[in-house]
């Protein structure tokens, strides 16, 4: 599996829709919060998005989607400048009929349901916006909008999973379309994009539980040993031997929590040869026992 592919496949990317239905009137909306990639679907009708990471408030249409992944702080209001209060506008069901005056708006959030700070937030800027009337008619994000939209709107049994479904879909796309094409990137999206770096990457990802080597992984990018650890660090600021670490505890946090696994199989799975030594590198890394995450459940 590709290291992007098993980056989702950790850290679950959930999708909460919150709200579907349309504004007429005078409305504002703000979904920021702590913890909150909110995103916008414009269903039918106009809106304005406003945000200190935009230049300038940016007039969306039906079809055009809003994104913020760093949890920006953001408003959506039926005009431009708007001063209306916030999040006090009623809103219409679609089962009353589409309002020649109303906004459609397909709210939500996407989260990831690992404890830890996924890495993919970082992968996107503060604000992302998808405008399908300039974008390719055969782009797969607007292909993807076209179908949520409509569903949106038909509100038929079993559109909120296909949505659900679509949304998570439309995100990793997004992802991805943002590391093809960012010539700028740094970090955990640079390393995924450098030919070399992402197959030590791969190896990691894949089996955690192996005793990698710098050496061993300097082999698998094709590259000397000092250059490999040099190349390594300065794209993610840590060594491959710190990284192969908090990426044990990264999965292990999902066995532990979601599989209710043994610590002892918990620690084999992650290369340990006893509870001690993983107890004591687990507490490092997240904060946390792995008795205490057991016992959440």
């Amino acid at each position: 599996m590709d290291s992007l592919s098993t980056i989702f496949s950790t850290f679950r990317l959930q999708v909460d829709i919150i709200h579907n239905a349309q504004y007429c009137g005078n409305w504002a909306v703000d979904t920021s919060g702590p913890g909150h990639i909110s995103f916008h679907l414009v269903t039918h009708g106009q809106c304005y998005a406003e945000s200190s990471q935009l230049k300038s408030p940016a007039r969306l249409e039906a079809g055009d989607f809003i994104m913020f992944p760093q949890r920006t702080r953001h408003r959506i209001s039926s005009e431009r400048d708007s001063e209306i209060e916030l999040n006090i506008a009623p809103s219409l069901p679609y089962a009353e009929g589409l309002q020649l005056d109303g906004v459609g708006l397909l709210c939500g959030y996407f989260r990831f349901t690992h404890a830890a700070n996924s890495p993919l937030i970082d992968l996107l800027p503060p604000v992302k916006i998808v405008q399908s009337a300039l974008a390719q008619a055969d782009s797969i994000p607007v292909q993807i909008l076209s179908i949520i939209k409509r569903e949106a709107l038909s509100q038929e049994s079993g559109s909120q999973a296909l949505i659900n479904r679509l949304a998570e879909s439309l995100f990793v796309v997004l992802v991805r379309e943002h590391l093809l094409e960012n010539e700028a990137l740094s970090g955990l999206s640079a390393a995924l994009t450098d030919g070399r770096i992402a197959k030590a990457l791969d190896a990691i990802h894949a089996k955690p539980e192996y005793g990698w080597s710098v050496d061993e992984l300097a082999v698998l990018a094709n590259l000397s040993r000092s250059a490999f650890a040099d190349r390594f660090k300065s794209l993610l600021g840590e060594t491959p031997i710190n990284y192969l670490g908090r990426w044990r505890m990264q999965n292990a946090w999902l066995w532990l929590s979601e599989e209710h696994a043994t610590i002892y199989d918990v620690a084999k799975r992650c290369g340990y040869e006893s509870e001690a030594s993983f107890s004591k590198a687990f507490k490092k890394y997240t904060g946390e026992s792995p008795g205490k995450v057991r016992k959440k459940l």
